[in-house]
């Protein structure tokens, strides 16, 4: 069947063969009938109005409703047809008249049956606007119905055989939103004035506009790697899956109203307001990671990190921001072509969506003993890279010498396909008796922002947790396995001194004023000894105190690797144990030159803390001491002092029964007891998790010293990479065995 709806207030139902009209759904009161879909599953019809209304009617239920009267077309409305105040009343209501008489020329003429909707199944006020366009879809939520209006929001319905309830609203800009379009839960909005809003409708988050075209969007059409868009500016434009155009069409001489695709893709169908339609032959066989991406017979770790990759999943900078979902939504579809259950958990403050996946244990072990709870947390963000200075293409994975080459292979997309692939073994060898959960979140390159208030406030999807695995660090060196048991926190700040005057001639107002840079170098120098060491007040008064036992640890590194000869047990000490202060860099205003005397200078500075320092009372300490610091100065500037991010230290138990399980398995697999070792650097998410869920954690380095993490030509091992999958599959049994003992 074919739908239509018109200004004549009907919609017309007609048979795709004879093109004969079957039958005709009218509605009083409405105004003109802008939009309308069918739902094949609930044979109901859904009407976007002028009123703000969306109709559904059921087609099951149409007998009930059948009508004689004429519809509202055919009858003068006070509303929709008042007398602008410049016209003649009689021209008009004589008009009226006449349109009465050719409705009813025409109902007589045609032999088809009517049927009226209900105010029943009216929803009124659905909008503040007219609703210009309907469209059908499914996400987490089931079945939905998806409306844009001339308000400029995009309202998502959730629909059933007798109801239609409001789930989301997508809040747009003051231009209206006239057609929509769905590409891999990806949804398309056309608006006034030229731009396509861009939205996640598994997260609902909206993740892009693109600036289209010169005028109004009124048509969109979505294949599986492209999307085209008809505006009234006259043109047709092809987009990639990265949205940069590819074609343009401009072969109608009006405004484009209707866009399609031919059941198999192959032809874009076009009709525009100069009585023409088109029929264009288009090629969509590039190639879409978003689909079945495993193949029947290939090393499905290596396929699959391939293909993501290609991903640009660089966190922190707005233009990636499109690719790092479709990173996230490549990811969830490895994880459910992998046999696990898999959704995205959107960040409450917009940034890339959380991936979560489960892996359930065998239920007939489940049913005997009390089953281990295992999360594998890691990230699918990477750093930017630059090709030029690549000798290969950081995003296309290149095989070179045994190694693998890519940005993220080794930090940390590698490890995490790895670990996805081992558990995937184990449930298909039916031999998981853990329940494995994996938290793969999109913004720990920058600084894991909203991850603590995201996992907050989805703890009982994530369940219960007894055991914390992660592989987001490296050896020493190339040959000797290690085992991190500890990090150091972060406090990320920015002092800020800033004059009232604007940016001066030195030539002209030096030695008149007060000058922000001068101040700061004053400051910044009154933070750190000749030594390096921090003079904030009590910043060293709660670390930790070095136990016997820790020292053996320093003494067995030094001892059996080659590449730390010329390292000092405390040089490793004062890089992973001890706390320190780091200033990166001074930004200035004003232009870049030398005569310049800047009004404003901004430092970025650093703190690393450890064990058992508390991060509240060290930015209470540093906030004070930098203000007193000033004060001192007696200077006219002005001070501002930013804690732009913070992530709290993790101290793991070398000694407990998991840290030895890991330890003997790795052993099994090198041939050698790995080195316990810490790090200096930091990762928000370790500590949060152990609060959050009361777990172990448990830190499995897999990549080398060599890997480049963040660097050019980032690489991993393919052999460690492969022992990497070995040694977290060996790992998860041997807990699954511990639990089954206790």
């Amino acid at each position: 069947m074919l739908f239509s709806s018109s200004g004549d207030c009907t919609v017309r139902v007609w048979d795709v063969d004879t093109l004969k009209c079957l039958y005709v759904i009218q509605v009083c009161d409405v105004g003109d009938l802008f939009s309308v879909v069918y739902c094949d599953e609930l044979d109901t019809v859904y009407i976007g109005c002028q009123n703000t209304s969306i109709l559904r009617f059921d087609l099951s239920t149409k007998e009930n409703h059948q009508t004689h009267n004429l519809p509202y077309s055919c009858n003068y409305s006070k509303f929709f047809d008042n007398i602008p105040p410049t016209t003649n009343a009689c021209e008009i209501i004589s008009s009226v008249e006449e349109e009465e008489i050719d409705a009813k020329i025409c109902a007589e003429q045609e032999n088809v049956c009517r049927y009226e909707v209900h105010v029943c199944m009216i929803y009124m006020n659905s909008h503040d606007g007219y609703v210009y366009s309907l469209l059908l879809g499914e996400n987490k939520d089931g079945r939905i119905l998806l409306s844009g209006s001339g308000d400029g929001d995009v309202k998502v319905w959730s629909i059933t055989k007798n109801s239609m309830e409001l789930l989301k609203v997508l809040k747009g800009t003051d231009a209206g939103i006239l057609t929509l379009a769905i590409q891999d839960e990806l949804l398309f909005c056309g608006a006034q004035g030229g731009d396509i809003k861009i939205y996640d409708l598994e997260t609902y988050h909206h993740i892009r506009s693109l600036m289209a075209h010169d005028d109004d969007v009124l048509a969109l059409a979505a294949g599986d790697n492209c999307l085209f868009s008809g505006s009234a500016d006259g043109t047709i434009k092809r987009w990639n899956k990265t949205f940069e155009i590819l074609n343009t069409y401009k072969d109608h001489t009006g405004i484009i109203l209707s866009l399609t695709l031919s059941p198999n893709k192959s032809l874009l169908i076009s009709g525009a307001n100069d009585q023409l339609i088109k029929f264009w032959d288009i090629n969509l066989t590039d190639d879409n990671c978003q689909e079945a991406i495993i193949p029947e017979t290939s090393d499905i770790m290596l396929y699959a990190l391939k293909k993501w990759i290609l991903l640009r999943t660089v966190s922190g900078k707005p233009k990636y921001l499109e690719e790092c979902f479709r990173g996230a939504k490549f990811l969830k579809n490895v994880f459910i072509q992998l046999g696990a259950e898999s959704e995205l958990i959107p960040i409450a403050t917009g940034q890339n969506p959380l991936v979560f996946g489960k892996f359930n244990g065998i239920s007939d072990f489940k049913q005997q003993h009390k089953q281990l709870n295992i999360l594998v947390y890691g990230h699918y963000d990477v750093i930017d890279a630059d090709k030029t200075k690549w000798f290969t293409n950081p995003f296309e994975m290149t095989a070179k010498d045994g190694y693998l080459y890519g940005r993220g292979v080794t930090d940390n997309k590698g490890p995490m396909i790895a670990a996805i692939c081992a558990v995937s073994e184990l449930q298909q060898e039916k031999k998981l008796k853990a329940n494995v959960s994996f938290l793969i979140e999109g913004e720990e390159e920058n600084g894991s922002i909203g991850f603590d208030k995201t996992v907050e406030k989805f703890k009982n999807l994530i369940g219960e947790v007894d055991v914390i695995l992660l592989s987001n660090s490296y050896w020493l060196d190339d040959v000797t396995p290690c085992l991190t048991y500890g990090l150091r926190g972060v406090i990320l700040a920015t002092i800020e001194i800033s004059s009232e005057e604007s940016d001066l001639h030195s030539g002209m107002q030096g030695g008149a004023v007060s000058q922000p840079l001068n101040d700061m170098i004053q400051v910044l120098a009154k933070l750190v000894s000749e030594d390096n060491y921090v003079l904030i007040p009590g910043f060293y008064n709660n670390v930790r105190p070095i136990t016997s036992y820790e020292e053996q640890l320093y003494e067995r590194i030094l001892e059996l690797n080659p590449s730390k000869s010329s390292e000092t047990k405390e040089k490793l000490m004062s890089k992973w144990r001890y706390p320190s202060f780091t200033i990166h860099k001074i930004d200035v205003s004003g232009p870049n030159n030398v005569t310049i005397i800047p009004r404003k200078a901004e430092a970025s500075v650093s703190m690393r803390i450890v064990p058992d320092q508390d991060i509240d009372d060290i930015v209470k300490s540093f906030k004070e001491f930098v203000k007193e610091i000033f004060s001192e100065l007696r200077t006219k500037n002005n001070l501002r002092i930013e804690i732009n991010n913070k992530a709290d230290w993790w101290l793991g138990d070398p000694t407990n029964q998991y840290f030895k399980a890991a330890e003997q398995v790795i052993k099994q697999e090198w041939g050698v007891k790995p080195l316990y070792i810490r790090e200096g650097g930091s990762i928000p998410a370790i500590k949060l998790l152990e609060r959050k869920f009361d777990a172990v954690a448990i830190h499995l380095p897999m990549g080398q010293s060599t890997d480049q993490a963040h660097l050019n030509n980032e690489r991993i091992r393919l052999k460690n990479l492969q022992a990497g999958k070995r040694i977290f599959k060996n790992l998860i049994s041997k807990l699954s065995e511990i639990k089954k003992e206790n």
